[in-house]
């Protein structure tokens, strides 16, 4: 099919362009390239369609692989962005041609100001072959008055040339819908584009939605952005995912492949309802107000099908209690790590909209997937990916633990949005690193705890109980008493019980930089008691429980996920690289982001410095920066549409190569 064939069924919506999960991503330079690729007559590959029938007989093509191409071409040839189009419209706006040396480049009002060979390529496409001339004369002037016949010929034939580009034919690879199901479909995009975009079984189930109600995306995306005002940062996939839990009880998309348009309609809004009363249980009552601490997001599809089935009515303080109960254990015991659509349909199977539904949900817990009773081997884990993270956070939120500083209890409700915790290393990860320790010793769970960013600067890199170097000299009478010796001694004369909120060992032997190992171990097991003691709160029962400590059974994030960094100077070009990333107006990134995979949520690498939503943030594709990783982990990040690095200074060159100049351009 040519190029004219294809824009006109995009217009006539035969040819759907759904937006998976990045939507356009191209930058400029792409956009260059692959019309000189098409006016050089070079290969530009082939399109993949999936031939899908809507619930009134009619058929639609919607296009899986080759919507950067199409988007391309639509957006420079039409002169405007397609129906489905998500994304940054600069990337192919202004593209121009010069019928000189036949270059392609975007509109420079200097560079191209006193030149009239370069032409505008939409401007070219619209006026097409009849008015071409006019087009020619405005710009050049009669042949043989203002400009060369020989010349004008050759500026002509190029333009005509360029115009052919719409006669180019791409190949089209197309998927019929009969006997295949929905991960059939992923599965062979998949096979086709290992290098680019990885396709989940929910992109393919939205875009046929989106067949019958073409607002969904944007209804969608405007409740995952109002969440990410909030800090919770949801993907449209798992909206869906809550959404067939709602509509149809179910985990796998399938279920969605032949639900009416309406269906879904109104199950988006009863399921964002429900979802809101969840997650503001869980914000106010367990603490977990953000996304980094919110390890059962999983639980949510099953906890929302609860609500959607019950009674009207408000939900009792004791049925909620319950409820909660078991998404604290679901995200302890890391019960959707794996295989998350399995494990999300054996609990919808289970769950009635009762309190006994909740019930048998408990009593799995165990029984299928694990011990309830948490121990201390259970905190025995590090970094902030480690999946006992938000229960550490969870403690402080509900546990009474206080500031430092001033003894403030640390409660969800009184810090609100202006006043976030920031995580604090007990003893200092300098000093622990001087002191022979590895970075799974120092950046334990064990060795952290949640204070208030003011606190957290005082209090800075001073030791729990000996002095400290980098405090010597401070004018402040307070501050060189703890860098003489040591905070531990100072904040609890002044705020008396205040270590012991935070579960800190009160042997003061275990103070020492010496006996480090046996404060983590004995933290551990203050930390699990008040685990089940709180937990103990919310479901009476658990305090039954008197399983055997599984010591083989541990929650620490396995070796090959952790990310490389192995030196306090690694860790320390980190930070300097995210303030020099800052220092040009770009996001400076995040470390230790966690790649899951967008189904399953199984975590499949850690990436030391992640840019997920793209660079420049939310416009260009994915970004990971990777020190010292194995050739496993890179390909891993690779296939999951990330651009990796694996070095500073080449990162660097990147920015300021092609993102800051990019950025640069876009303003002017």
């Amino acid at each position: 099919m040519n190029v004219d064939a294809i824009l006109t069924n995009v217009e006539l919506g035969n040819l759907a362009l759904p937006r998976f999960q990045r939507g356009y991503v191209w930058k400029r330079g792409q956009v260059r390239e692959f019309f000189d690729s098409l006016y050089q007559k070079h290969p530009v590959g082939s399109l993949l369609t999936w031939l899908t029938t809507l619930n009134d007989g009619t058929a639609t093509e919607l296009l899986l692989d080759g919507q950067q191409r199409v988007t391309s071409l639509y957006g420079v040839i039409k002169g405007r962005a397609p129906a489905f189009f998500s994304g940054d419209s600069e990337a192919f706006s202004n593209l121009c041609f010069h019928a000189g040396n036949e270059r392609f480049e975007f509109f420079q009002p200097i560079k191209m100001k006193d030149d009239p060979l370069w032409f505008d390529v939409t401007e070219v496409m619209k006026v097409g072959n009849d008015g071409l001339p006019g087009l020619l004369e405005s710009k050049l002037g009669a042949p043989g008055i203002h400009i060369d016949p020989t010349r004008y010929i050759e500026v002509n034939n190029r333009l005509l040339r360029l115009l052919s580009v719409t006669d180019r034919e791409l190949h089209i690879e197309q998927i019929a819908d009969e006997g295949k199901s929905i991960d059939t479909v992923v599965d062979i995009f998949n096979r086709l584009n290992r290098a680019g975009t990885t396709l989940s079984s929910g992109d393919l189930a939205l875009a046929r939605i989106a067949a019958k109600w073409p607002d969904v995306r944007k209804e969608m995306g405007q409740y995952v952005g109002k969440w990410r005002e909030h800090r919770f940062d949801f993907t449209v996939d798992w909206l869906l995912r809550c959404i067939n839990a709602v509509v149809n009880g179910e985990a796998a998309f399938q279920y969605l492949h032949d639900t009416p348009g309406i269906q879904v309609k109104d199950g988006l809004q009863r399921t964002v309802k429900h979802v809101n009363a969840v997650l503001n249980k869980i914000s106010y009552r367990l603490g977990l107000d953000h996304d980094r601490v919110l390890f059962g997001r999983f639980s949510i599809p099953v906890m929302v099908r609860h609500l959607a089935l019950r009674p009207p009515g408000l939900m009792s303080t004791d049925e909620w209690n319950r409820l909660l109960y078991w998404f604290l254990q679901a995200g302890i015991r890391g019960r959707f790590s794996g295989t998350t659509e399995t494990k999300i349909r054996q609990d919808l199977v289970v769950v009635d909209g009762t309190a006994d539904g909740i019930e048998r949900l408990i009593a799995d817990i165990g029984t299928k997937w694990g011990r309830r009773r948490v121990t201390a081997s259970d905190f025995d884990a590090w970094s902030l990916g480690a999946r006992l993270y938000p229960a550490l956070y969870w403690l402080t939120r509900v546990g009474g633990a206080r500031n430092f500083c001033d003894g403030t209890e640390l409660k969800a409700d009184l810090l609100g949005q202006d006043a976030q915790l920031e995580v604090h290393h007990i003893f200092p990860k300098a000093v622990l690193y001087d002191a022979g320790y590895e970075k799974p010793q120092v950046n334990a769970l064990g060795n952290l705890c949640f204070l208030t960013a003011e606190c957290n600067k005082w209090i800075g890199a001073a030791c729990p109980a000996a002095s400290s170097p980098k405090f010597t000299g401070k004018r402040d009478p307070d501050l060189r008493r703890v860098g003489l010796e040591g905070y531990f001694t100072f904040v609890e004369e002044q705020n008396p019980g205040v270590l012991e909120s935070q579960w800190i060992p009160m042997d003061e032997e275990l103070w020492k930089v010496k006996n480090y190992p046996v404060f983590l171990e004995t933290r551990r097991s203050l930390l699990a008691n008040a685990a089940n003691l709180h937990l103990t709160t919310l479901y009476p029962g658990h305090a039954e429980v008197l399983d055997a400590v599984d010591e083989s059974r541990r929650g620490a994030v396995s070796p090959e996920l952790r990310p490389h960094v192995t030196s306090a100077d690694e860790e320390q070009i980190l930070e300097e690289l995210k303030d020099w990333m800052s220092g040009r107006g770009l996001f400076p990134g995040e470390f230790g982001y966690e790649l899951r995979n967008a189904a399953t949520e199984q975590t499949e690498a850690m990436i030391d410095l992640a840019w997920p939503r793209g660079l420049p943030e939310g416009r260009g594709r994915p970004v990971a920066l990777l020190l010292n990783e194995s050739a496993e982990t890179y390909r891993t990040v690779s296939q999951a549409g990330f651009d990796c690095h694996t070095s500073v200074e080449a990162f660097k060159q990147y920015v300021d190569g092609e993102i800051v100049g990019e950025v640069a351009t876009s303003i002017a």
